[in-house]
């Protein structure tokens, strides 16, 4: 049976406009950090309140559709093992870099988790690096070097410091990317796992946060609307995130990484006029090429 040529039509604009949304919502994250951090919060006073707000949102979401999480010992070893590290690690080193640091550079940097997982989850034998794959991965990096040189999307080398603590945080999302498959429980759901492992993310932060001591309430009624913001934008981009890798698959959800960028940089110059320099585009360009050449490769039936 041929399918309608407008049913394609509407499915691919329909993938496009959820790759949209996605870079709309994760790309204003680190704006919204850092206007909150402007008002006076600590980083994972940020992540705590964020993962809070978007975990409510998901429970309330997962027991509308009667789709919640599981609660055994191994689903919270997954939950809080991803949540510590997905979440709770990757933004202590992002909010704290971008205190010193532009947001936009945040932004260039998030397709190199998925350069970044290829690598663990060769090491991990999962998956295998082919000539493909390495040739991506130095592509890649590459364009991250040239990103942060003078120029491009850092504007001082005094910066430098702040950017590598910020590079933390890719490296954290790839490790959360490994944990996810290694200690998944067969049988959740996308949604349950989203609930679960943001719910996981909001525990450890709080945490963590207390130890720090960085658990605070926003001095003012901006900084309260700003985490309010950052906490229902995140939660709409894991639904979303969630509903386009089980329509769409991972390779084409994977693109997510380049929209995140755009709308990353865009918020950047709207809010806090950074302008990156002209040798940001080539960098962008290499990440995205290197992002491309590894996610176009097969994959082993363990890593998928």
């Amino acid at each position: 049976m041929v399918k309608p040529v407008g049913a394609g039509m509407s499915k691919g604009l329909t993938v496009v406009l959820a790759l949209l949304v996605l870079g709309a919502c994760w790309g204003l994250t680190p704006s919204l950090a850092k206007l909150a951090l402007a008002g006076g919060m600590r980083p994972l006073g940020i992540a705590t309140v964020a993962a809070s707000i978007g975990a409510t949102i998901l429970l309330t979401v997962a027991a509308a559709k009667r789709d919640l999480p599981r609660f055994t010992m191994a689903h919270w070893r997954h939950y809080l093992a991803g949540g510590l590290i997905g979440l709770t690690l990757a933004n202590l080193f992002a909010f704290t870099a971008l205190q010193h640091a532009p947001a936009g550079l945040f932004a260039v940097l998030v397709p190199l988790a998925a350069v970044f997982s290829v690598i663990f989850f060769a090491l991990a034998g999962l998956d295998r690096v082919t000539p493909r794959r390495a040739l991506g991965t130095a592509v890649g990096l590459g364009g991250v070097m040239l990103a942060i040189s003078p120029g491009a999307v850092l504007p001082d080398a005094a910066m430098l410091p702040w950017a590598a603590l910020m590079l933390l945080t890719p490296l954290c999302y790839a490790a959360a990317n490994l944990l996810s498959v290694k200690l998944a429980v067969p049988g959740s759901s996308p949604l349950a796992q989203a609930a679960g492992t943001v719910l996981g993310a909001a525990l450890s932060a709080f945490v963590v946060a207390a130890l720090l001591g960085h658990l605070a309430w926003p001095a003012d009624s901006r900084t309260a609307l700003v985490l309010l913001a950052h906490g229902a934008t995140n939660a709409l981009g894991y639904l979303v995130y969630f509903r386009l890798l089980t329509g769409a698959g991972g390779v084409v959800t994977s693109q997510t990484s380049m929209t995140i960028t755009l709308g990353g940089l865009t918020y950047g110059y709207l809010i806090f006029n950074e302008v990156p320099g002209w040798l940001a585009l080539p960098a962008i360009a290499l990440i995205f090429a290197g992002l491309v050449l590894v996610t176009s490769a097969k994959v082993s039936p363990k890593a998928a």
